[in-house]
């Protein structure tokens, strides 16, 4: 599992709105997050028709988040721009193993869901905020994931 660099570019953007704290046009967001301004677009229609951003036209128009930073979870951005997430494809419903049709007796198949429920668990204790606030060391954060 690969988080794709769209999803990073989600992240990036989402981490400058909550920074800058006000609505912040396209041209803006891609310049800070160094992206071009069509990559941006693109990003900013899906965070914004997944209910992340909200979109103001017009002269005054631009992007803001929807929650706080401290409410807006990693693993919201990610699974709404690269989808669910699985270490194998031995995890999706529909993939059927061909070594052994019954997933629950499969040694592999239960190592890697233990090891994809810790990834989601972690990936949903860290905050767009905690990724941007001087206060909040990348220490803290590993604490923080360590200490579940």
């Amino acid at each position: 599992m690969r988080v794709t660099q769209e999803a990073d570019y989600a992240i990036r953007m989402c981490l400058i709105l909550d920074s800058i704290g006000e609505k912040t046009g396209a041209a803006q967001l891609a310049d800070i997050a160094c992206i071009t301004p069509k990559i941006a677009l693109k990003v900013l229609r899906k965070l914004n028709e997944g209910g992340m951003v909200r979109s103001y036209k017009g002269v005054q128009g631009g992007y803001e988040l929807v929650k706080s930073g401290d409410e807006l979870r990693i693993i919201e951005i990610i699974e709404l721009i690269d989808g669910p997430i699985r270490i194998s494809k031995c995890l999706d419903c529909e993939h059927e193993c061909s070594k052994n049709p019954c997933k629950m007796d499969c040694k592999m198949h239960i190592a890697f869901d233990a090891v994809n429920q810790k990834l989601i668990e972690n990936l949903g204790l860290i905050t767009v905020r905690m990724l941007h606030d001087k206060n909040v060391s990348a220490a803290d954060i590993s604490d923080i994931i360590n200490n579940v």
